[in-house]
């Protein structure tokens, strides 16, 4: 799950997301993400640093630069992640993230709702 966890932590900061799309594009260096969006060479280092991290893209030396591309293996997982949530596949998420989804489905609301069902949407509707 942590995996996951900063694959969307990552993805969640518009300049990560430019540089995403740039090398959705082609691969390229720092110093032309820096070119493109703008932006100083160090600060693409750090959003390239969590790029890395989170193993949404791969570096590579050409000759005497050091090119990035998108790990789209990382990103295909992800989508099938999210396909998961859509299509309610609980029973998959709960054996393969280890999360108990039944205990979560007969706790009872922090707000005083008898059962997790229809948790809290009168009370959400009024506030």
């Amino acid at each position: 799950m942590n995996e996951k966890i900063k694959i969307f932590k990552a993805i969640g900061d518009e300049t990560r997301v430019k540089i995403l799309i740039l090398l959705s594009n082609r691969n390229i260096c720092a110093k032309g993400i820096a070119k493109h969006l703008e932006i100083s060479e160090a600060a693409v280092s750090q959003h390239i640093k969590i790029l890395k991290e989170a193993n949404i893209i791969i570096a590579y030396k050409q000759g005497y630069y050091v090119m990035y591309e998108l790990n789209e293996r990382v990103l295909e997982e992800a989508i099938g992640f999210i396909n998961l949530l859509i299509h309610k596949n609980t029973d998959l998420i709960s054996n393969e993230y280890n999360f108990n989804i039944e205990e979560a489905n007969t706790a009872r609301c922090k707000r005083g709702c008898k059962s997790m069902k229809g948790c809290c949407k009168n009370k959400i509707k009024e506030e």
